[in-house]
């Protein structure tokens, strides 16, 4: 499916701010992700899903949209 991904902070750094990228679901997502761009492989990250954060494997449709948020600091 594709879908857009719109990256935010450290990650939008190294992706570009918005993209588009085909996957079947969040964990494929991830996975090509870090082949596309190595300096994620490591990197922890939170992904929503039409602005819904997914905890677990989520399937993608056609058009969906996908957020990359870094980790949350401050206080």
């Amino acid at each position: 499916m594709e879908v857009k991904a719109i990256a935010f902070g450290k990650i939008a750094e190294i992706t570009g701010k918005e993209f588009s990228v085909t996957a079947s679901d969040t964990d494929a997502l991830k996975e090509q992700l870090a082949v596309q761009f190595p300096q994620l492989a490591d990197m922890k990250f939170a992904v929503a899903v039409n602005k819904k954060v997914t905890e677990e494997n989520t399937v993608l449709s056609n058009n969906d949209t996908v957020a990359l948020m870094p980790p949350y600091s401050g206080g």
